[in-house]
């Protein structure tokens, strides 16, 4: 059997080109009869759509651009799996585009994302500052619609879907505090980004509640590959602090610090506790298993992608700015004390 193309579609199912670009485009201008007997030849030519040729026509590739910082964090690949879940029902294909956790990065994506006439972009930047606006302002002038996902830059006026970070924080102080601890100390990536300035900034509001101070806050760098040598430069300060528990602004971080308290034959819960946030798959895997807030990066996938394909459909966003809450998650990781 030759290769197919739309002319001899249109001739075997006895209908003009135009109708069968309609059908390719989901016009609700054919008929469902008319429809059937296209897809039907289709089918039997396994014929698909090249989607240059449609987007010469409707401007639209039906493709859309996720960025996200890293590929080695499981909470980015969590996102992607949530966006490309909606995308794939809606018939979109997806682009990712690993930034590497570099800044510079960006500017490159943004040329590839140009050339690959894509129709719009899922945006979960490598900080959420000012360096990342610049990446928002060439979206901007090159006209393609995007949307923020987790890293927010609070002074840009972007659609946004995240999680609220500070009552994240506050639940997380207010479970080891119940649980009796006083002594805690906090370890946490770069302040600087805006989603763990606010875990961090929640977590030490409650504790002001209570008369309470941190006993340590330790800030360790983005960097996935740096992460378990720049704990252990803190080793000897995390070991000689009176902490009765940890407070990790995310389970990477609480992972590693759970494998150097092993390897120093502490016990967890029982010489320390370990408290992480995201609640990823592999802080149930663990032995104890951790104890954790619920940040939803499968569900803010979704939205976004909901969000952005409402977008290139009718012209305006669905919300400009959705939060949801995240949830504490109690496991073994945290004595009772």
């Amino acid at each position: 059997m030759g290769k197919a193309n739309i002319y001899i579609i249109a001739k075997e199912a006895g209908v003009s080109v135009a109708t069968v670009s309609r059908v390719f485009s989901n016009s609700s201008l054919v008929k469902e009869e008319t429809l059937k007997k296209v897809l039907k030849v289709c089918k039997k030519y396994r014929y698909q759509p090249s989607r240059v040729a449609s987007a010469i026509t409707t401007k639209k590739t039906k493709s859309l651009g996720i960025i996200v910082p890293s590929l080695k964090e499981v909470s980015f690949i969590e996102l992607l799996g949530g966006a490309e879940y909606i995308l794939y029902k809606n018939g979109y294909s997806l682009s990712v585009f690993n930034a590497r956790q570099n800044i510079d990065r960006l500017l490159e994506i943004a040329n590839i994302i140009d050339n690959r006439i894509i129709d719009g972009v899922i945006f979960c930047g490598v900080y959420g500052r000012d360096k990342d606006k610049i990446f928002i302002s060439e979206m901007v002038q090159r006209n393609i619609p995007c949307i923020m996902v987790d890293r927010i830059i609070p002074d840009i006026d972007v659609p946004f879907v995240g999680t609220n970070e500070y009552m994240g924080g506050q639940l997380a102080a207010r479970f080891l505090i119940e649980y009796g601890h006083k002594n805690i100390g906090v370890l946490t990536y770069d302040r600087h980004v805006y989603i763990f300035n606010q875990r961090v900034a929640g977590f030490l509001s409650v504790l002001k509640e209570h008369g309470l101070k941190a006993q340590f806050i330790i800030d360790v760098p983005l960097e996935f590959s740096r992460l378990d040598e720049a704990i252990r430069q803190h080793k000897d300060e995390l070991m000689d602090s009176r902490a009765t528990a940890v407070f990790s602004t995310a389970d990477s971080i609480a992972l590693f610090l759970l494998s150097m308290f092993f390897e120093s034959k502490l016990r967890i819960p029982d010489d320390i506790s370990v408290m992480g946030y995201d609640n990823i798959a592999y802080s149930r895997l663990v032995f104890p298993q951790l104890s954790t807030i619920h940040h939803d990066m499968y569900e803010l996938g979704k939205i976004a992608a909901k969000n952005l394909i409402y977008r290139l459909d009718k012209g305006s966003y669905l919300n400009v700015k959705e939060i949801i809450e995240p949830k504490i998650c109690i496991r073994d990781s945290v004595k009772k004390m």
